[in-house]
């Protein structure tokens, strides 16, 4: 036995294995308890004692059917556990798709007791390091991005529908560029890597010359001419549209390959971080969060986050 072990671990460890099960669930006995985190019987008692004063769980005892949880605050057993709130890494609310996709998780997750915090971050690439350094515990990515940027220490742990993330990317060109000639400037910023990547598909095989900018300041670089041409999301540049900027439809060989999932949020988090996961998975119902998001791009709801 380790006796000389923390307190604090020993209560965490715990109420990170309350948040692994489900209310109905059985617990294990007391005595394996003791085993699995290698402390004494009486220092598990008090323990489950403590995390069910502080209102992490109801246990109900069965006899012989032994102890069941039949009551479970995920916000109270994740500040035991962590001593932290919980920190999403999101994309610049620069449109009421972001804004209602953020209000939306943030209902689902205040609702289960959890203090939340955004963190708004420019480009996908940023944000996946940012989970990356331990800066936050989930990083909104579209699937497509997540797919090509998680390495082994990074999962995918839950994918919303098409539309969720973004409703399209498309092709965009500056006034009397037309889509098939030679030696296009293609604004492109590496940070985010849905603009990198269907850049790169879209333009493959041409003699088309790749400028680095910010997207933020997309159809400025087209307006003034810097650049000829850039992919970027419908959402954030529909505004802009004029006789100076004409929106094309991607081609269909590069549709096929995104095939929707630049369109799809992606919640990505640390595959070592399972407690990040089961919260995702005990609090977030998809078709909540996409009425609510709804409802703030129809101007139904004001967005708050």
């Amino acid at each position: 036995m380790m006796e000389n072990r923390k307190r604090a671990e020993i209560i965490q460890e715990i109420a990170s294995y309350f948040l692994s099960l489900t209310i109905g669930e059985n617990i294990l006995s007391i005595r394996d308890i003791s085993k699995k985190y290698k402390v004494s019987i009486g220092l598990v008692s008090e323990t489950i004692k403590e995390i069910e004063n502080a209102g992490g769980v109801t246990l109900e005892k069965r006899g012989q059917l032994g102890t069941s949880i039949t009551e479970m605050s995920i916000g109270k057993l994740w500040r035991i556990a962590r001593q932290e709130p919980l920190v999403i890494a999101h994309t610049l609310p620069s449109n009421h798709r972001y804004e209602g996709f953020a209000s939306a998780l943030k209902d689902a997750l205040n609702d289960a007791g959890l203090e939340t915090y955004f963190i708004f971050i420019r480009g996908s690439r940023t944000r996946v390091n940012a989970l990356r350094e331990n800066r936050c515990h989930i990083a909104i990515t579209s699937q497509f991005a997540a797919e090509g940027l998680c390495s082994k220490k990074e999962e995918i742990a839950m994918t919303f529908p098409p539309c969720s993330f973004t409703s399209a990317h498309h092709l965009y060109l500056r006034e009397g560029v037309t889509r098939g000639q030679t030696g296009l400037v293609v604004g492109v910023d590496p940070d985010s890597y849905d603009q990198m990547r269907l850049s790169e598909i879209e333009f493959e095989g041409s003699d088309a010359l790749f400028q680095t900018f910010n997207f933020m300041n997309i159809y400025r670089y087209l307006a003034s001419g810097a650049v000829d041409a850039a992919i970027w999301t419908e959402d954030d540049m529909q505004p802009h549209l004029s006789e100076a900027i004409r929106q094309l439809p991607l081609s269909e060989h590069t549709h096929s390959i995104a095939s929707s999932g630049d369109t799809r949020a992606a919640l990505v988090t640390r595959r070592e971080d399972i407690l990040t996961r089961e919260v995702i998975k005990k609090t977030i119902d998809i078709t909540c969060i996409m009425n609510t998001q709804t409802e703030v791009i129809e101007g139904k709801r004001i967005p708050a986050y």
